[in-house]
């Protein structure tokens, strides 16, 4: 059986997210898996608090998965498959771990708003997994409650689209939601090309006909900051982004465009690695 894997630090972010993916495993009749990782306290790099121990820290974070274990079950009843998971370790190994050994079709994360220096130095789990699943990624935003996603906007380059898991799930998501898709373009160029011939072979997977294609307005370096207004302005339940692969220089010197989305969009953004699905 597919599962739906939600990762929760405790945090409010993290919780508004682990209900909004109740909520979709129980639209679409699959589990709900609920994995948090008990950290190894270090205080420096030369360093280990062992003050407390980590079977103690276990323990802890054990007692508060239960206790938002039973807040689900109080409040979504037999409704909701669930699993949850304490371990020790990095969230993001864990998460990866995890996703690749099972079958996992979502990873569902939630974003806290960070000034812009802690966006582009540290970022966030939800950022640095990006790209790195053999499925999507969901990132909900603070405080974003679940709604079933009628219109959805799949934003687009020239680039070609595999039609892999990732879009597939994106198939049996709109099915489910019954919801439109409109496809977005905005390329950060003065002379754009209006081509959508990358999204040929979606557009079969999708058995569209008559593609709803909206070709925006560039600004310089305002890529994102143009989508996102677009989203808002358009009602969009749920924004969909490809993370595009590249080297390492490119990633020093220019941050990625789905990871200053992550922090900029008010919808949830789902995120498709380009060569992993």
């Amino acid at each position: 059986m597919k599962a739906i894997l939600a990762a929760t630090d405790f945090t409010k972010s993290s919780i508004n997210a682990v209900n909004y993916a109740a909520q979709m495993a129980i639209a679409s009749g699959t589990k709900l898996v609920l994995i948090h990782a008990t950290h190894i306290p270090i205080v420096s790099d030369s360093f280990f608090d062992l003050t407390t121990t980590l079977d103690e820290l276990r323990a802890i974070d054990q007692e508060q998965m239960n206790e938002l274990n039973n807040k689900l079950k109080a409040k979504y009843g037999d409704q909701l498959k669930l699993e949850k998971q304490v371990k020790i370790g990095f969230t993001t190994e864990l998460i990866r771990e995890f996703a690749t050994k099972n079958d996992i079709q979502l990873v569902v994360l939630g974003i806290s708003h960070l000034d812009q220096f802690s966006q582009i130095v540290f970022g966030s789990t939800s950022t640095h997994l990006t790209g790195q699943l053999n499925c999507p990624i969901l990132i909900i935003p603070e405080g974003k409650k679940f709604r079933p996603w009628k219109r959805m906007a799949f934003a687009f380059d020239q680039k070609p689209v595999s039609t892999g898991t990732g879009i597939r799930i994106i198939r049996d998501w709109a099915k489910l939601f019954d919801s439109t898709i409109h496809y977005v373009n905005v390329m950060d160029d003065n002379f754009p090309k209006k081509d959508d011939k990358s999204l040929s072979s979606v557009y079969k997977l999708f058995n569209e006909t008559e593609p709803r294609l909206h070709f925006l307005n560039p600004v310089k370096g305002k890529t994102t900051t143009v989508i996102a207004d677009w989203v808002n302005r358009h009602k969009v339940g749920a924004l969909i982004m490809i993370s595009r692969e590249h080297n390492l220089l490119w990633r020093l010197l220019k941050e990625r465009t789905t990871k200053k989305m992550a922090f900029e969009t008010k919808v949830p953004l789902l995120i498709i690695g380009e060569k992993k699905q």
